[in-house]
Order: C-alpha cells, then structure tokens, then sequence
C-alpha cells in the first residue's frame, strides 16, 4: 500500500495514512434510561379509584418495559463516517456527531470481517464494540489486515480470521 495525504487532517509525528474512506458507522453498547411513572390522585366512588389506580399501573408497567427495552444493549448511534487508516490507528470522522474518534490498532480485542455485508465488526479493550459498513469497508478490512500484519509482534497475539466455509 502507497501513502497517501490526508488533507485536513493532522497525523501523529511519523504516522501514515494508508486509506481514507466513507463508511456507515455505529457502536453497540447498553445504557440507562429514565421513565417517568404515573400517580394520580382518584376521589369518587370505589369503582372509579379502581379503574384509576389500574390505569397507572398498566401505564407505569408499559413505561418500564419501553426504557428496559431501551436500556438493552444494542446498536447505537448510527452515522454516515469518513474512515482513516494509519499505520497506528483508525481515525474516525462521525457525521452526526461532528467529532472525530480515534481507535489504536494494539487495543484491538477482535476483528471480524462480514464481508458478504460489506461489514467490520471490532471490539476494543477501553471502548465499544463499533461496526464499519459499506461499499469500501472490504477494502478497508484487507488494508487494516495488511497493516496489522506488517511484521509487529504486538499483532501476532490476534486471534486468527474465522475463513469462508
């Protein structure tokens, strides 16, 4: 693989771009929600507080279950992305957040091409899985494999691809 500029963009002391491309971003991660849980104050006959207090437990379990479901683990923040790759690290220009993010290649934990899906999925050891999709992510994954192979030892504990049956 040749360099290549990358206008716009600073790179570390001696870093190297190798690939900038467009990609389809998101990252999977749960969190927490917050639900607001409905209590009215019912006065009237006895039929009538009933049919109340059942409204607000009907309506509280509805709303817990929507932020449990929420809260799930899953895949989030979904984004069109500009993909860097360097010989140190994959930079990442997220669209819908306006920010770039910065993922270093030694803290790789698994790297998964699903290139039937034009897909990357990896895992990082102080971040979310992310998932890179589109058109040039089967470039992207053959490029990163190169750089990732490039002779240094800190790769060689990768666990090996799953290959094609």
């Amino acid at each position: 693989m040749a360099p290549i500029a990358t206008p716009g963009v600073l790179l570390e002391q001696g870093e190297i771009a190798y690939g900038d491309v467009a990609a389809d971003y998101s990252r999977f991660y749960g969190t927490n929600v917050t639900y607001n849980q409905r209590s009215g104050f019912y006065f009237g006959s006895p039929m009538f507080v009933a049919a109340g207090l059942v409204g607000d437990a009907l309506a509280n379990n509805s709303a817990r279950n929507r932020a449990q479901a929420m809260a799930q683990a899953q895949w989030r923040d979904f984004s069109s992305c500009r993909a860097i790759l360097t010989d140190r690290r994959m930079l990442l220009h997220v669209a819908a957040e306006n920010r770039w993010v910065t993922v270093r290649h030694h803290e790789i934990i698994s790297f998964l091409p699903v290139l039937d899906q034009w897909a990357l999925f990896t895992d990082y050891q102080q971040w979310e899985p992310m998932r890179l999709a589109g058109p040039t992510v089967p470039w992207l994954t053959a490029a990163t494999i190169s750089v990732l192979n490039r002779g240094r030892s800190e790769y060689q504990q990768l666990p090996p691809l799953p290959l094609p049956d």
